[in-house]
């Protein structure tokens, strides 16, 4: 299964299915290269940098939460530069896989590293480590497209499994994304997220924060709670210093009703 939704356009290998107008593309941080593609590159491609992968953490929950099951149709709403997604492709390699993001910029980079193969030359000078070179992959069962996580390209109960992280706090209205991503997975598909909960507005603040108010929410969308973890700590190395932001984040795996 590729994306079910025919794309409105198409640049660069990567569909759109939202039509993002030009306006929307110069307000938007996500799509700023050196500022936030660079950045995210760092954090989630350039192991060699760090001597290790800084949210290995995300993968390891995400993954151990994972069917058992070879063949899964799967998706990563706001997956960033691609790294939790092509994870997940080369642990499954005869599942469907499919990165969506709302950053052109950000979709662009993650499908010449991880479905070209293209070497990325990068400067990370700002963060003290200079010029690094990234050697990509060509994961065949990864297809990456941009969209709104309010408005998923698939059908109804057509995925397995929905994952995301540092997602739910950042869009515009989290019950609407929940309600989408419960519309397109199958009955008993999972949903795991792992979120700092950091709300940018104060409604919703009120509305899904503590997790208990979030799980209310939940249940009210047609979601059962399989496991959560209210202390679930990441950390986001900034340099090479080490210093770090520490987000105390939620983890938790719903499943949508049978």
């Amino acid at each position: 299964m590729t994306f079910i939704q025919s794309p409105v356009k198409i640049r660069r290998d990567i569909p759109f299915f939202y039509d993002k107008s030009e306006d929307e593309f110069r307000t938007d941080a996500y799509e700023r290269y050196e500022d936030m593609v660079v950045r995210q590159s760092l954090l989630h491609l350039a192991d060699e940098v760090w001597g290790l992968y800084p949210f290995q953490k995300i993968i390891d929950w995400t993954i151990e939460n994972l069917p058992s099951k070879p063949n899964i149709q799967m998706a990563d709403v706001g997956c960033s530069v691609g790294r939790l997604i092509a994870e997940i492709a080369q642990k499954y390699p005869t599942s469907e896989c499919h990165g969506l993001d709302y950053s052109y910029q950000m979709l662009r980079q993650a499908r010449d590293f991880w479905v070209k193969g293209k070497a990325l030359d990068l400067d990370f000078g700002k963060r003290g480590f200079g010029s690094v070179q990234l050697k990509g992959k060509t994961l065949s069962n990864l297809h990456f497209g941009l969209a709104k996580a309010e408005k998923l390209p698939f059908e109804n109960e057509s995925l397995d499994v929905i994952c995301n992280s540092f997602l739910l706090d950042r869009v515009d209205n989290p019950l609407e994304v929940l309600a989408e991503m419960h519309r397109v997975l199958k009955r008993g598909g999972l949903l795991l997220s792992i979120s700092p909960l950091n709300f940018q507005k104060a409604e919703h603040w009120n509305d899904f924060y503590p997790f208990s108010k979030l799980k209310e929410q939940m249940q009210v969308v047609g979601f059962q709670l399989d496991r959560g973890e209210d202390e679930f700590v990441v950390r986001e190395l900034l340099d090479k210093k080490g210093n770090f932001v520490e987000w105390k984040c939620v983890a938790f795996s719903v499943r949508k009703e049978y």
